[in-house]
């Protein structure tokens, strides 16, 4: 957390940034694929000659690169920490919307919009979190982007800053001398070589910081704290949580179809490809 910033205000990324053009470009990408999975998911079985159903091989086909997109969309949590992406990353990041968009558009064409079977929900939980990270990219950055801490607890403090957090501050400028010397607190993210250089004093920090949240959290009257809607102060959250719905569910769908078929067709005819005992 930086505390020497106070009353400082930055603004949000500009349309005409180099940076706002490149992600808006992503969108614009990701959410033509969309429309695209979804017209086939109407459409096709009025003007296709084969079999349409999601677990024909035309569907199970489209499941699996629905699949493949879905973790690589994921995988962008893992990425961003470690060393190799250790600068920011424009690329990255554009990479993670554009993939996003065209895994959904693809699970929409998978789906064929059959909303009665359980699978449909991995696609709700997956749509959500497509949702929740554009409002935060597009609309809450543009708000927030000033704003200190992490999550949906952002802190700009409205005074000086009280001294038993610019204390917890000082202490993890001391920690974080010992873990990464040449890094600055106020921008740090502990990244995986930290935690597996130095496991400990990695795991000493980051109790710390979730110290700092939690004080940060109680600083109801400070900065954007009053400022922010619901939709501000929950949209991360509920981002990570629907990351681990899809996640979840996504493993839960591939295992059951793969090897419980028949427990997963119910009384249905079991049609797709699958690992038989």
């Amino acid at each position: 957390m930086a505390l020497g910033t106070a009353g400082r205000v930055a603004t949000g990324p500009r349309a005409s940034d180099p940076d706002a053009r490149g992600v808006s470009k992503s969108i614009a990408l990701g959410a033509a694929a969309v429309v695209v999975g979804a017209a086939y998911a109407v459409l096709v079985p009025w003007l296709a000659r084969y079999d349409v159903r999601p677990g024909a091989p035309v569907g199970q086909s489209l499941g699996i690169a629905a699949a493949l997109l879905m973790l690589a969309t994921l995988s962008y949590l893992p990425a961003k920490r470690s060393d190799a992406l250790s600068e920011p990353n424009r690329r990255l990041v554009r990479a993670h919307i554009a993939v996003g968009l065209v895994g959904a558009g693809v699970a929409l064409a998978h789906s064929r919009l059959v909303v009665g079977h359980p699978p449909i929900l991995v696609l709700l939980a997956f749509l959500g979190l497509l949702g929740t990270g554009a409002y935060g990219r597009v609309v809450a950055s543009r708000r927030l982007g000033p704003s200190f801490g992490r999550g949906g607890h952002p802190f700009r403090p409205a005074a000086a800053a009280p001294a038993a957090l610019r204390d917890l501050a000082d202490h993890k400028r001391a920690m974080l001398a010992s873990l990464d010397p040449g890094a600055r607190e106020g921008t740090f993210a502990l990244r995986l070589s930290h935690w597996a250089a130095h496991p400990l004093r990695a795991s000493r920090y980051y109790a710390a910081s979730l110290v700092e949240r939690s004080r940060m959290r109680a600083l109801s009257a400070a900065g954007y704290q009053t400022q922010m809607s619901a939709l501000e102060r929950w949209w991360r959250i509920a981002h990570l949580v629907l990351a681990w719905l899809a996640v979840l569910g996504l493993i839960a769908h591939v295992v059951t179809v793969l090897f419980f078929a028949q427990w997963a067709a119910g009384d249905r005819q079991v049609y797709w490809w699958h690992v038989r005992w």
